[in-house]
């Protein structure tokens, strides 16, 4: 059984942009509200760890480009504009 599709009640828009925008949940919000505020904020931390495993610091190449952008000298010299 798949769930019907329909628009978001103006207590479910306003939960889905705080969960986007990682603001708190208002308790004043609907029940269906939380629902949809609780699955998204799930959705994001989900994908955010995910984005972190992929990313492994271990790996040389990453530690030797990141030694090697911290070692160059900073310049404040302005660049001509061409």
């Amino acid at each position: 059984m798949q769930p019907q599709n329909r628009p978001l009640t103006y207590d479910e828009r306003k939960a889905a942009e705080a969960a986007f925008k990682g603001a708190p949940f208002d308790p004043q919000l609907s029940e269906s509200a939380r629902k949809v505020y609780l699955g998204i904020s799930s959705a994001m931390a989900n994908k955010r760890n995910e984005a972190f495993q992929d990313y492994d610091l271990s790996q040389p190449a990453v530690k030797d480009k990141r030694a090697s952008i911290e070692s160059q000298p900073r310049s404040r010299a302005k660049s001509p504009l061409w």
